[in-house]
């Protein structure tokens, strides 16, 4: 693992630029209804809610509805270094408050409360605080001895919505605090060098206010919501002097329709960064207009993307958001689809990926100018699902990430280990098949497998170090007894070849899940992760925990 680990990192010095592609995102065919909390949300962060117009995927006529707990987590990539443990909850009505509380080995914690509270029959408060993280050994990305690695993130949410007769108007606000430490570089690359471990901590806020008209009460519809959002570090990382942002986020659509079938509308996204000295102030607009038109048979959007921005690396991107789907047989779904868009490259964005990221220049606005795809969706029975799809992206300034480990002289002589971030124009073509099944409570599965061919204009092959070439994934869920269910989640993803080797570990994760209901208020589970006890370094440059297991309650009241 040593070896492979500092192949990657030589190669960060003869990169340039570097880009990278997301997974192809995907959902299973819908066929199921999920009756669940209605107000349980895992993030309530203002900042993570878009407001624009949804953009409905393709699918077939409704048959037989079967209603099931269970859900399809098929994310590319876990945000955080632990992903909290979120039970399946059944009920016919949703209560208002939701706590939840589960511990595990290696200080694994996961700590939840939510309360909305409907002051009037036009007024509501939303609370929200939560903790989850993680203290304990994790093997080092130079194989050397363990790293005692510690992350733990705070938030707490607060939002007031009031409803006028003909629009609603929200007011609110959140907080989060983020502490973690860097992993100590290796003794074997500068064995003169001390292995102290590095501490880190993020501040996240923001504050918004948001008008929205009420469905049916104004012949238009919109929202529009603006705000203040802010990112601070307390010690500033290596290749990035610049500690703070500071953005102004406005975002909000207007549709119309022209009659039941048809409509027009506008999106708009703006964002204005704010840096210190160390980094270029910009301002990034997106513009989205779009006409649709539905009927039993075709589903047809056609838009296009308009991204200007003025500042750091200014300029106009265009991109089409153009989908046509065609239904036949009653349970058969055919569409094509050519999409783009812009995504702005922010701290947050960037602590989404990784909190251990480190930039060696101002990241660049990625854009999107073709996601071209084709699928076919189909039910031929109730619950049943298939799905076959492919396509081809081109993306620019994308993200590729890095494992590296660089070394760097402070007043105590310490050093950490980053995931580097560069940039680069990307191509990937992709393709895949899903099927999936659900038969009310009782079973619940998916099994999906896709296909990456990747190409970047580096030169250098490290670029694709932690890119799959291809990905399998199984989850299913099954009702043992009454209120009894148990679950498995298993993904397998291959890396690509580099000098016609694999020079990183490929993503084999399995883990087993259960869940108890008492008192159709009350649900105990435990989660047995990582059951193969593997070691492996995700997408985002850092390893995982080996096996870990937690358990709790949540209540809901």
């Amino acid at each position: 693992m040593t070896r492979k680990v500092i192949i990657i990192c030589a190669g960060i010095c003869a990169a340039t630029t570097l880009a990278a592609q997301e997974q192809a995102k995907d959902s299973t065919l819908n066929r199921t209804v999920v009756v669940e909390n209605q107000y349980n949300p895992e993030v309530m962060d203002a900042f993570k809610v878009n407001i624009l117009p949804k953009v409905e995927e393709p699918a077939v006529a409704k048959q037989e509805i079967n209603y099931a707990a269970g859900i399809h987590p098929f994310a590319a990539w876990e945000v955080n270094p632990m992903k909290p443990f979120n039970p399946e909850m059944r009920q016919e009505n949703a209560h208002r408050g939701y706590a939840r509380i589960s511990y595990g080995n290696r200080n694994n914690t996961d700590v939840k409360g939510s309360y909305l509270w409907d002051i009037t029959k036009r007024d509501r408060l939303g609370v929200m605080a939560s903790l989850y993280g993680m203290y304990g050994d994790i093997s080092n990305l130079t194989g050397t001895q363990d790293w005692k690695s510690r992350f733990y993130r705070t938030d707490a949410a607060l939002d007031y919505t009031h409803d006028f007769r003909k629009v609603s108007l929200k007011i609110g606000g959140d907080f989060a605090s983020q502490v973690f430490n860097y992993m100590p570089a290796s003794t074997d690359l500068n064995p003169d060098a001390p292995t102290t471990t590095g501490r880190q901590h993020y501040t996240l806020g923001e504050g918004y206010v948001r008008v929205a008209s009420q469905k049916g009460q104004l012949p238009v519809e919109f929202a529009l919501q603006s705000g203040f959002r802010s990112f601070n570090r307390k010690y500033d990382i290596y290749g990035l002097a610049s500690g703070a942002e500071k953005i102004i986020h406005t975002s909000g659509f207007i549709a119309g329709n022209i009659n039941e079938e048809q409509q027009v509308g506008v999106g708009l996204v703006m964002d204005n960064l704010m840096y210190d000295a160390a980094l270029k102030n910009y301002t990034l607009v997106q513009l989205n207009p779009y006409y649709t038109i539905k009927n039993d048979d075709v589903s047809l959007r056609l838009g296009a993307h308009v991204d200007v921005q003025a500042g750091h690396d200014g300029g106009v991107n265009f991109a089409p958001d153009v989908k046509l789907a065609y239904t036949f047989a009653d349970s058969y779904v055919i569409y094509v689809q050519a999409l783009g868009g812009s995504r702005l490259n922010d701290f947050r964005t960037l602590n989404d990926m990784s909190p251990y990221w480190a930039q060696l220049s101002q990241l660049r606005t990625s854009s999107t100018p073709l996601d071209a795809g084709i699928g076919l969706k189909a039910s031929p029975v109730s619950g049943l699902g298939f799905h076959l799809y492919g396509g081809y992206r081109i993306t620019k300034n994308e993200l590729f990430s890095l494992p590296g480990i660089e070394s760097f002289a402070l007043a105590d002589a310490t050093h950490y280990t980053y995931n580097f971030l560069l940039q680069d124009k990307a191509k990937v073509g992709y393709g895949g098949a899903s099927i999936s099944y659900a038969y009310k409570d009782w079973i619940d599965f998916t099994l999906q497998g896709t296909y990456y061919g990747w190409d970047t204009n580096s030169d250098n092959e490290l670029l694709l170090a932690l890119k799959p070439e291809f990905a399998v994934g199984f989850y299913a869920r099954s009702r043992i007894m009454k209120d009894l269910h148990i679950a498995l989640d298993y993904r397998y993803e291959g890396r690509q070849d580099i000098a016609g080797q694999s020079i990183t570990d490929p993503i084999n994760s399995l883990s087993v899940s259960a869940e108890y209901e008492l008192l159709n208020r009350i649900t105990v589970f435990a989660r047995l992760n990582n059951l193969l006890n593997k070691n492996y370094i995700t997408e985002t440059g850092y390893p995982v925990q080996g096996f870990n297991i937690m358990a709790g309650i949540s209540v809901r009241f």
